[in-house]
């Protein structure tokens, strides 16, 4: 695959699963005054505007935000005033469940990976995301429907190869719903580029490095040898340019990094001109992702499959364990994906994977390497812990909620589990480990447990506690009246029942005789 930036770098935090998260921003066109009169403009909701166009050197953007997307719940309600005492019901229960369970609107989100302009017959894949599960996505190009494309939980791609000029223009996301169609979500455009990449590349370095710890500071410099020339700098996986820089040479300051400033950045420039001229790509091979299943560990004698994944058919997979200096073992890919299974799982099996492909015997031919996974072994001859929520499990945003892991004995390493995956690991003091969330919001509930493990044994873990439920519920005005008018529904409607029931009832006269 080809990749439409200048230079590519990359660098991690050491978390388990770095992602990007760095916030963008867009415009249609640098330095370009559009006249319209109520036209829809990328990223801006349809208003009329009057305004004098002027000839600009800068091209479009191959990038825009997403706008917020609505959920099921949030669709128009259609029908009559009589409707069935089933359907009232419905509605009535569901009014409740919204009152408790209302969270944010999730949001639907188009990007391009690799980001940035497409080389003549390069290739790129477009991804569409929703935070929204059982529905389909439908690609619109020129506000044409394009495509449907295939879903896969709650994203969707659609790759291009061979590129072309005519696969210029701008897209969007459609998300809708699984059973009637209707239209849930829409995203903003993104804006396509397929240009011929000439000229010299940009330098694009990083420091301190490439994997820096949580906290650091982190200086991306990217240096391109023309003065007229306008930079961009990408992350993988988001959204639009992260900045653009109107010099040769250009600075771009990471403050205190955290787990989302994690990923694979790229700088792109072009000479201003008519036509402008984009600098050339430099090919390099992108890191591919890794998991391990169970990711809170695997019971000693069991299975446990680590997963592989990267865009890169036709070549080998190698899985590395910590301390090796040659691969473990080797794996063909199937669907991009290539899976390395333990059949039954021994304690020297636990430690931290990585992967990477290409040619082991062609040290020049491998791919960076993927961020590192643990693989945990729970061992059922340590002492179960036991695991305490306060105050009660249905608590108020804004509530500071503390977890309490105990019988974890002095020597050991506490982790605390949500909804499987872990998210925070602390040392116990005394015989009991304290995990505190201050100003608890609704992406805190979930299901909790914990483990511990023995500090000379650190991958060998204990049996996961049992496991608390903690529930966020908004009782905030709105929801307090939905919760009223879904009750006041229910109660009418049993009354009601209740009525219809006492109607029907036989009266004595009514009586057959015996």
């Amino acid at each position: 695959m080809h990749s439409p930036e200048g230079v590519t770098g990359t660098f991690w935090d050491q978390f388990n699963h770095p992602s990007p998260a760095l916030g963008g921003s867009s415009t249609r066109a640098v330095g370009q005054e559009v006249a319209c009169d109520n036209q829809d403009l990328p990223g801006h909701s349809k208003k009329p505007c009057s305004c004098k166009r002027t000839d600009s050197a800068f091209p479009p953007q191959p990038f825009l935000l997403s706008k917020p997307c609505l959920s099921q719940g949030q669709r128009e309600l259609r029908g009559t005033a009589m409707l069935p005492v089933t359907h009232i019901l419905a509605f009535g229960a569901w009014l409740v469940v919204q009152s408790m369970t209302a969270t944010s609107d999730p949001n639907v989100t188009i990007y391009l990976q690799p980001p940035g302009v497409i080389p003549l017959g390069g290739s790129t894949t477009i991804h569409c995301e929703c935070q929204y599960n059982g529905g389909s996505f439908v690609l619109y190009r020129n506000g044409h429907q394009f495509r449907s494309l295939k879903t896969r939980g709650s994203r969707a791609e659609f790759s291009i190869s061979n590129a072309t000029r005519s696969f210029s223009g701008p897209y969007s996301c459609h998300y809708l719903h699984g059973d009637d169609g209707a239209v849930l979500a829409r995203s903003d455009t993104l804006e396509v580029l397929v240009e011929e990449l000439q000229g010299p590349k940009p330098v694009l370095s990083i420091l301190p490095g490439h994997e820096v710890a949580a906290g650091s500071d982190v200086l991306l410099r990217c240096i391109f040898p023309y003065a007229n020339a306008i930079c961009f700098l990408y992350l993988e996986g988001q959204a639009g340019t992260l900045h653009n820089f109107p010099e040769k040479e250009a600075k771009f300051y990471l403050s205190q990094v955290e787990q989302g400033n994690g990923g694979r950045y790229s700088c792109q420039c072009y000479t201003k001109g008519t036509p402008p001229k984009w600098s050339s790509t430099k090919s390099q091979l992108p890191s591919p992702s890794i998991s391990v299943t169970p990711p809170d560990g695997a019971i000693l004698g069991t299975p446990a499959t680590i997963h592989c994944k990267c865009p890169c058919q036709g070549t080998a997979m190698l899985l590395y364990k910590a301390g090796d200096t040659s691969a473990r073992q080797t794996a063909q890919l199937a669907r991009d994906v290539a899976t390395f299974t333990i059949a039954r799982v021994d304690k020297e099996d636990g430690g931290t994977y990585t992967c990477r492909y290409g040619n082991e015997s062609d040290p020049s031919s491998l791919s960076q390497s993927s961020h590192s996974v643990e693989l945990l072994v729970r061992d059922p001859g340590l002492a179960r812990p036991s695991l305490f929520l306060e105050p009660l499990s249905h608590v108020q945003p804004g509530t500071n909620v503390t977890l309490l892991c105990t019988g974890v004995g002095q020597n050991a390493q506490v982790y605390f589990w949500r909804d499987r995956e872990m998210v925070k690991n602390t040392e116990p003091e005394g015989d009991v480990a304290t995990f505190v969330l201050p100003h608890v919001m609704g992406h805190h509930g979930g299901t909790y447990a914990c483990t511990y493990h023995p500090r000379q044994q650190p991958y060998l873990s204990s049996e996961l506690s049992s496991t608390v439920w903690l529930v966020v519920a908004d009782y905030t005005w709105g929801n307090t009246v939905r919760l009223a008018l879904g009750a006041g529904i229910l109660v009418l409607l049993g009354l009601i029942v209740a009525e219809a029931m006492h109607s029907h009832r036989p009266t004595p006269a009514h009586l057959s005789p015996l």
